[in-house]
């Protein structure tokens, strides 16, 4: 019975033709709507190709602005240069290393991922990182070890080493460390370059660095403008070309994921409500995608969002959430106070719910001040919204609203921490 089951899943091909063009890692041939991002990316890193240190680059923008692709598909063309016969680049070494920093959030394991990356041990360089340690890999060796083995591996080689750091803001307490030492390794090399490219959905970051840290980096920044709707159905066409059989996705659908999706101007969900809406179309056996589909998509594809972006937090900021969300639910503290929106919350309630429950998980609750940073991290997210106290209110405070019903909330956080 299994057997045909997997038959009928293999040969079932009625909505999808490559799921995998969906995916936000995809980065097409082409990317529409980019241009000038793609001219500006390229000529800060091109004097590599001289030999040359490209200057630091900075790359801001929403979710789904396409920043991470614009890199991505800039550096496929810069390797794709580099490894052209014809192109005649004899004496440029050019490699990069990518992370994400979400997962790599600590300067041990920046460091870490850049020396044990295939681009900084391939067989034709000298002195690579894990030539003496091939089957150990160099976890646990000493910080300033791995500096003095990513300076040989460069400077042996005349690499110019781009490092790409996707989400540098997940990079909490040693960012102004990371982006003070990786730079100033500039000043011992007599050959080859390490340069930095920064991306993040917050401008904030920059606050965050000491002027020592940002005299070092010297950088250049980018902003990425929101998609509109007409924009977000141009990438939709082009994936759905690929993506979907032909005739399989109606235009009206086409339509209103654009819609939606232009309201932040957001490519990525553009997309998963596409590859949604399929897969709804797809297991109630229809042959095309509708309006309907789309809408029932939209539902699912939130509540996904929303578990993904509350699971993911840090320890601290799902205390803060889980302490909205319950305040929230009963109508909060001071609800009979005249002026104050019904779903609003003071500042101060949240803080006192956010002590108490840090108390029953025995865990240290932070300071009011990054507390608060933590609100304005959760806003940013899209998960809460704040507004300040207006005229006739005493004192001066800010109002916190719950993004999302409250109970959902609770449920999620209750099983990631294991509150009650």
């Amino acid at each position: 019975m299994i057997d045909s089951l997997f038959e009928s899943e293999l040969g079932d091909r009625r909505i999808f033709k490559d799921m995998s063009i969906l995916s936000p890692h995809y980065v097409p041939p082409e990317l529409p709507h980019r241009d000038n991002e793609i001219r500006d990316v390229t000529r800060i890193i091109a004097p590599a190709l001289r030999e040359e240190k490209p200057n630091n680059l900075f790359i801001y923008g929403k979710t789904g602005t396409g920043k991470t692709c614009v890199v991505k598909y800039v550096i496929r063309k810069l390797e794709e240069f580099v490894n052209n016969p014809e192109k005649n680049i004899k004496n440029a070494v050019v490699k990069v290393v990518y992370m994400n920093c979400k997962i790599r959030n600590t300067k041990y394991q920046v460091l870490l991922k850049t020396l044990e990356d295939n681009a900084l041990n391939d067989p034709s360089l000298s002195n690579t990182p894990l030539a003496d340690r091939p089957d150990k890999g160099l976890k646990g060796m000493d910080p300033v070890d791995l500096y003095e083995r990513l300076f040989r591996v460069v400077q042996s080689n005349g690499i110019n080493l781009i490092i790409i750091l996707d989400e540098i803001d997940q990079v909490k307490k040693e960012l102004n460390d990371l982006l003070y030492i990786l730079p100033r390794i500039n000043d011992e090399l007599s050959s080859g370059s390490v340069s930095i490219i920064g991306i993040s959905n917050d401008m904030r970051v920059k606050r965050r660095l000491d002027p020592r840290s940002r005299s070092t980096l010297c950088e250049e920044e980018i902003i990425f403008r929101p998609y509109n709707a007409v924009q977000l159905m141009t990438i939709l066409r082009q994936r759905i070309k690929d993506g979907f059989q032909p005739n399989t996705v109606k235009e009206g659908a086409v339509r209103r994921i654009a819609a939606f999706a232009a309201q932040d101007g957001d490519a990525r969900y553009a997309l998963r409500l596409l590859q949604k809406a399929g897969e709804i179309a797809r297991n109630e056996g229809k042959d095309k995608v509708d309006i309907e589909d789309v809408g029932k998509a939209k539902d699912l594809v939130e509540k996904d969002i929303m578990a993904e972006a509350i699971s993911t937090l840090p320890e601290h900021q799902q205390i803060v959430i889980y302490s909205i969300a319950s305040l929230a639910s009963r109508g909060g503290m001071y609800k009979r106070l005249s002026g104050i929106h019904d779903g609003d919350l003071f500042t101060g309630e949240v803080y006192e719910a956010y002590e108490r429950n840090c108390r029953l998980l025995n865990t240290a609750p932070r300071t009011m001040r990054r507390f608060s940073e933590y609100l304005n991290e959760l806003e940013m997210l899209g998960l809460i919204t704040m507004r300040m106290s207006g005229k006739g209110q005493r004192g001066t405070t800010r109002f916190i609203r719950l993004g999302y019903p409250p109970e959902e909330i609770k449920q999620i956080v209750k099983g990631s921490l294991g509150l009650e």
